[in-house]
């Protein structure tokens, strides 16, 4: 490949003449004002505004593609690359690298840039006035602003000229300077005095827009010639330039989204949705992706080969049940209490979905067993690491070839997680809890483990209805040194006592609402005030009857409540408990 280069005159004209588009595997475009102004001004001065790289191919070959249009009117709310729903009469250019950069080009020299006012509503249309790009012909440093065409004339910090304008005059041969400063003295009396005085700073930079708009070297770039799209993947993991380089998970889902018509449209709809209006959870392409080929029983492996045209076919002929199965997922991850603080893996909730996607009966029992799934995967951080291959055993512990030989159905269609946690996974990883891994809990410090570890324990709270904070028993600020000092504790003894303070053993799942009000109370008094329910609180809370609440017993507290909480992990885990073992910890 060599290089060429073309003005942007001729680029802007190349692109109104349905030249260039853009291939499905792009991205929106996401450049603010700022950042075009700034390429703007980099042309201006001579800066280097790197290089593109181009796709050319037969009107035979881009038919076989999806391409979008280029954007010519931004819209913060509403924008949209119009998808290509025509055939091409002839070759095409695609733009595989340098989207951001011609699309700003083009917006600025073509269109509208409409970005809401400052506390106005954004259901309101009006709140999006239409702005185009000036040039400050009385600033020698190249001041590029959007304006509205009201605001530049009203203007009182200068004279501000349509940039666009500049590629209407060089149509004409005879353009020069001069003129086009003697048009806009005819043109705008009110402000010709403005002109006239500084005719020689608005000539100066006239002439440098005609220069630099009709540079044909301004432009450089490479041309790639009739390649396939398997190809062009290739070289976009190749690419390093000076737009946003594609991250693995971004190449994938364009590679996806570039067989498919609307999956762009299809994947943001269902991520949005799993969201929620709340945005209480985080998922994402990367997540969503590696889940449908979990679904449709595909290869786990996140390669481009793997988004091959069969794989993909069938996330889309299925695609309605994918919704659903997701859709539901995302519900059930609700009722069980969980959100995006709290879910420390997003692939917790690909088996889940895998379940529903394959038919299996949803009843409360089976909701009991699937949640041990999810609390134990993520306790057990199988995810961590290489997914992929925690996803592909997960996924071979759930099915069984179906009588056919060619689909997958569920091994049981009631889910018993007594049997699936012996799923074999590479690495060494599984699902099991062990007595080492209940010692390891019990030194979780307050964080998302916790919290699975607290709704263990708690297994009757409506997480799904009520907000429950972890609370200190005994309150954080307690621990201050001179508070300890104060009844008797020094030393190291201080250290400790501050990190053992965040550790399971000093937190329990508090109502919202319940935690406000308690909030720096000594445990003991919070206790002895609940008067006819201390007692149940005690029990309820791993807490023995006879146990001193006070801080300066606060290590016996914790050594006694860590001892409790330790039998309750043991029967819930299935583990077989051997108090000999522990005689040194308690």
């Amino acid at each position: 490949m060599a290089y060429s280069s073309l003005s942007i005159r001729q680029l802007i004209k190349d692109i109104n003449s349905n030249k260039y588009y853009l291939p499905a595997i792009q991205r929106k475009f996401v450049w603010g004002e700022e950042k075009i102004c700034r390429l703007f001004n980099s042309i201006m001065q001579d800066y280097p505004i790197g290089t593109f790289l181009f796709w050319e191919l037969t009107a035979q070959k881009a038919n076989e593609y999806t391409f979008y249009e280029f954007l010519k009117n931004y819209h913060e709310r509403d924008s949209k690359n119009q998808l290509v729903n025509y055939d091409f009469p002839f070759e095409i250019r695609g733009v595989l690298d340098g989207q951001q950069r011609i699309s700003s080009m083009y917006i600025a020299l073509q269109g509208v840039y409409c970005t809401k006012r400052k506390y106005a509503k954004s259901t309101n249309n009006s709140a999006y006035p239409e702005r185009k790009m000036y040039i400050n012909l009385l600033n020698d440093d190249y001041e590029f602003k959007f304006l509205t065409d009201k605001d530049a004339q009203n203007s009182k910090s200068g004279y501000f000229y349509l940039v666009r304008n500049i590629l209407s005059e060089l149509e004409d041969s005879d353009a020069d300077s001069d003129n086009i400063v003697d048009e806009l003295i005819e043109i705008d009396p009110s402000r010709s005095d403005l002109l006239i005085e500084n005719r020689r700073q608005a000539k100066k930079i006239i002439n440098r827009l005609l220069n630099k708009f009709n540079d044909d070297q301004l432009v450089s770039y490479f041309k790639i010639i009739n390649k396939d799209l398997d190809d062009i993947l290739d070289i976009f993991v190749r690419v390093n330039s000076g737009g946003t380089i594609l991250s693995k998970s971004d190449l994938l889902f364009s590679t996806l989204v570039a067989h498919w018509e609307d999956g762009r449209d299809q994947i943001e709809k269902l991520i949005s949705d799993m969201n929620g209006e709340d945005g209480l959870f985080n998922f994402n392409t990367d997540f969503l992706m590696r889940t449908c080929l979990f679904l449709v029983d595909a290869p786990m492996n996140f390669k481009v080969q793997t988004f091959n045209s069969t794989n993909i076919n069938k996330i889309k002929d299925n695609w309605d049940y994918i919704r659903k199965a997701l859709i539901d997922a995302a519900a059930m991850l609700r009722e069980f209490g969980f959100n995006k603080k709290r879910l420390s893996s997003n692939y917790a909730a690909t088996p889940l979905a895998y379940y529903l996607y394959k038919g299996g009966k949803v009843d409360p029992t089976a909701k009991q067993e699937l949640r041990k799934l999810i609390v134990h995967s993520l306790l057990k951080q199988v995810y961590s690491g290489q997914a992929d291959t925690a996803l592909s055993g997960l996924r071979d512990g759930l099915r069984i070839k179906a009588d056919n030989g060619d689909t997958f159905i569920l091994k049981d269609a009631k889910f018993d997680f007594s049997v699936y946690k012996h799923t074999k996974m590479s690495g060494g990883k599984k699902l099991t809890i062990d007595t080492t891994d209940i010692e390891n809990f019990l030194e979780y410090k307050k964080g998302a483990f916790s919290f699975l570890l607290l709704s263990t324990l708690y297994p009757d709270l409506r997480l799904d209805q009520i907000s429950f904070h972890q609370d200190h028993m005994h309150p954080h600020s307690k621990f201050k040194p001179s508070l300890l000092k104060a009844v008797g504790i020094d030393g190291e003894t201080i250290k400790q006592w501050q990190d053992m303070r965040d550790q399971v053993p000093n937190l329990q799942l508090l109502e919202g609402r319940e935690n406000t009000v308690k909030q720096a109370t000594d445990l003991s008094k919070w206790v002895n005030d609940k008067t006819d329910d201390a007692t149940y609180y005690r029990k309820r809370n791993y807490i023995l009857d006879e146990q001193s609440l006070d801080l300066e017993d606060f290590e016996d507290f914790f050594s006694n409540r860590k001892q409790l909480l330790r039998k309750k992990l043991y029967e819930l885990f299935d583990v077989t408990y051997i108090e000999e073992s522990f005689e040194e910890a308690v």
